[in-house]
């Protein structure tokens, strides 16, 4: 994945955009299944100055999801961003999310981790259709069902009467 490791050494001081187009391959990458055919557009802002580099990540873009309703495969939007400040020095820092330290030999950064992290964690935890029209019907008449045919415990009847 050489096109994500970007050489920043001898980049004039200033502003310069990449763009990243993520897909399945990306992923594949990582050994990582939890997107699938992911459609995803990068856009990296790196802010060259003399002591240190900021990198502005966003992505927008779709992968599809199996519904949490109803079970059905549908296209989820995806968007994030983030800020990284890079700094350079020999001292020992711990690192941060927001801040690495490299060392003033390092001439190149490898950005794929940070955009397979900032992807998948703009993942919601909720992955549903817009609204309950777009669920397919049939699987939900089938909850539906299931739900009122279901005998409730009179153990936690008992306990719903202490509320």
């Amino acid at each position: 994945m050489k096109e994500f490791i970007i050489p920043f050494f001898g980049l004039k001081t200033g502003k310069h955009e990449f763009n990243f187009k993520i897909d399945q391959a990306f992923f594949e990458a990582f050994e990582s299944n939890l997107l699938e055919k992911p459609n995803i557009n990068v856009m990296l802002e790196l802010e060259v100055t003399p002591s240190m580099l900021v990198l502005n990540f966003s992505a927008q873009g779709t992968a599809v999801f199996p519904c949490d309703r109803c079970g059905d495969d549908f296209e989820l939007p995806l968007a994030a961003s983030e800020r990284v400040i890079v700094k350079f020095g020999d001292e020992t820092y711990d690192q941060t999310d927001e801040i690495i330290m490299l060392s003033h030999e390092t001439h190149e950064i490898d950005v794929s981790q940070r955009i397979y992290e900032m992807i998948v964690l703009s993942i919601p935890n909720k992955r549903v259709h817009e609204s309950e029209e777009d669920c397919n019907q049939d699987v939900l008449d089938e909850l539906d069902d299931y739900e009122s045919e279901e005998e409730t415990d009179p153990r936690w009847d008992a306990l719903k009467k202490l509320k």
